[in-house]
């Protein structure tokens, strides 16, 4: 059996805090526990709220992801997002660039998209997660932030 990657115990109230996290971490060395750099895990929040707002197209995941995501997100509305989820190739390649992006840029991002979130809010129909409350995708997004960020240690 696979070791688990060691993780930091995360858990934010607000995107604010995942940001304020986030900045701390850029501020200083860091070490990442997961499969993702640091950089590339902030890109990867910043293209997750763009999408949650609309301002770039999500891919449209396969049919069977279709039917389960919205299963999932009582899942994790009840708890921590686990980590693990397999993406298809086509939105793995969107939501995880192949190329490593400077950590000051995918930070300037991530705060631009989440400021652009509170401002714009999120879709009536979130594109993976169907009809959703604006406090569910503020959870379901303050959890995604926590459960990528578990990975990022300070050096």
């Amino acid at each position: 059996m696979a070791e688990s990657p060691e993780r930091r115990a995360l858990s934010f109230s607000s995107l604010e805090e995942a940001v304020a996290d986030a900045e701390k971490l850029a501020a200083g060395k860091v070490r990442t526990t997961g499969k993702h750099s640091f950089a590339l895990i902030l890109k990867h929040l910043a293209i997750t709220h763009d999408m949650a707002t609309g301002k770039i197209k999500a891919p449209r995941p396969p049919f069977l992801m279709r039917l389960l995501l919205p299963l999932l997100k009582g899942m994790i509305l009840r708890g921590p997002v686990k980590p693990g989820i397999k993406l298809p190739r086509a939105a793995e390649e969107v939501f995880w660039p192949d190329r490593e992006v400077d950590i000051q840029d995918a930070l300037a991002h991530l705060k631009q998209s989440v400021e652009n979130y509170k401002r714009n809010g999120p879709l009536e129909v979130h594109p993976f997660f169907g009809k959703a409350t604006r406090e569910q995708l503020d959870r379901l997004n303050c959890g995604h932030c926590a459960m990528h960020l578990s990975f990022v240690h300070p050096a």
